[in-house]
């Protein structure tokens, strides 16, 4: 059996130029005193859909700058094989806050027969830019948000905030079905939607937002469920759309509208508030119903290009709590987060120089690099135990190390994968027990971790 570690640092990236760390991890004798991980028997799941990122118009927009030779090159680094593989995207259902223009597909006051209704700014420069990357990988699995509905469709006449109107609930079902319909023209098919993007929050009017109160949304989501029986399509519905700490709201609903469950698919969160440990009581109380990260990136301007660690335990997070897929936010950006109609900071998972045309890479890809790379499809995700992860109280909360977080997976061609992500300052000593036998490794400070098992002949586990 063949085992591999390959670690990135704060300093070094993981692309085939740049300088990391790969090096052979050796069977030894158990140290006693050194951090145990051990996989369980317990698979918690193999269905997970995958990695991605948001394939916003402002990232189209960047990706349009570049000479062809490069998008090539970037979006197969992306999404190709041999690169990262990413095999899930994010749409804006017209305009968001990462877009370079503001616009509804019909913003006619009043037209409630959308006879006004037209992707053409779609097809300017962000549906050609998603035709090209699923030339690279035509399975990609792509779902949808809006983040707002038509002005004349809310109170307040803006596309900034306000409220949605219950009156308006069937046509914009309608306005969601001709989105699909006129994407599929295209050769786009879309596999999921999500009702709103970040439906509790109005962003004061600054960008492209709605409130949706939940009872509307419910009514709303039921509407849609129907629209799309009646036109023969296949996709699924996401309910919410918003933090992890609005979880109690997605739990009320469901239980308050006993159709809903019945309707939907799954129910789609973003990180900035809460953790991701609150929502597993809705997995709890509906199985059936898939949970979905959708959003969360780097901020341009707080650890670009170094916080891996951070995204490395998110990610790793995604896959311990049962989740069914990770996705980032924007694609691509260029140095200044833009183009950018909102209040926000962003930074894409990569960075394009609008002067130089120069390319950069965020902690997130490094990340991801470590975990989607190596994560076939199909992958089965088992529990891990992990020994001597206690915390010293005496001088709470200094000089205590911070837990490691650890994945592990094991790949339809036999291979095992364990991500380890060590944010502390000081490295850190691991013995993983795979299939009978004890390897060692060294994690270094702020590092994360891929160890790769190959070539296994038998099955070990912790009970």
């Amino acid at each position: 059996m063949k085992a591999t570690q390959y670690l990135t640092t704060k300093e070094t990236g993981f692309l085939p130029q740049a300088d990391f760390f790969e090096r052979p991890v050796f069977v030894s004798q158990h140290l006693g005193g050194v951090r145990a991980i051990r996989r369980t028997s317990r698979m918690r799941y193999d269905d997970f859909l995958g990695f991605g990122v948001a394939i916003t118009g402002s990232s189209c927009y960047n990706l349009a700058q570049m000479d062809k030779e490069q998008r090539e090159a970037f979006l197969q680094s992306i999404y190709g094989k041999d690169g990262l593989g990413l095999s899930i995207g994010r749409l804006s259902i017209a305009s968001s806050d990462y877009s370079p223009e503001i616009y509804s597909y019909d913003d006619i006051e009043g037209d409630t027969e959308l006879r006004h209704f037209s992707v053409e700014k779609d097809e300017a420069y962000i549906i050609p830019m998603i035709k090209e990357i699923l030339r690279i990988n035509p399975e990609l699995y792509l779902y949808a948000s809006p983040w707002s509905p038509p002005a004349w469709m809310k109170t307040g006449g803006s596309l900034g905030g306000g409220f949605m109107r219950r009156e308006f609930i069937d046509c914009y079902a309608e306005y969601i079905v001709r989105f699909i319909k006129e994407y599929a023209k295209h050769g786009i098919k879309i596999s999921a939607l999500t009702p709103q993007n970040e439906p509790e929050t109005s962003q004061g009017g600054l960008m492209p937002a709605c409130i949706w109160h939940p009872d509307i949304e419910a009514e709303f989501v039921i509407a849609l469920r129907k629209k799309l029986r009646q036109n023969n399509l296949d996709v699924k519905i996401w309910l919410f759309d918003h933090n992890f700490s609005g979880w109690t709201r997605v739990k009320w609903t469901l239980y308050t509208h006993k159709e809903l469950p019945r309707v939907c698919d799954g129910i789609a969160f973003h990180y900035y508030e809460g953790t991701i440990e609150e929502t597993l009581a809705l997995k709890r109380a509906y199985p059936n119903l898939s949970l979905n990260f959708t959003e969360g990136g780097p901020r341009l301007y707080d650890n670009y290009a170094t916080d891996l660690c951070k995204w490395g335990i998110m990610i790793s997070k995604v896959l311990n709590s049962g989740y069914s897929s990770f996705t980032g936010w924007n694609l691509v950006l260029d140095e200044y987060g833009g183009p950018n109609v909102g209040p926000f900071f962003c930074g894409g998972l990569a960075t394009r120089n609008s002067v130089s045309g120069e390319l950069s890479y965020s902690g997130q890809y490094k990340a991801l690099t470590h975990i989607s790379r190596f994560m076939q499809k199909g992958a089965e995700v088992y529990e891990v135990e992990k020994e001597l992860t206690g915390v010293g109280m005496n001088s709470f909360p200094n000089n205590n190390p911070i837990p490691l977080e650890v994945s592990c997976i094991k790949n339809p061609d036999g291979t095992i994968c364990y991500f380890i992500i060590n944010s502390n300052e000081e490295k850190q000593q691991i013995q993983i027990f795979e299939s009978g036998e004890w390897y060692y490794i060294e994690v270094l400070p702020d590092t994360v971790s891929t160890v790769v098992f190959e070539g296994l002949k038998g099955e070990s586990y912790s009970k």
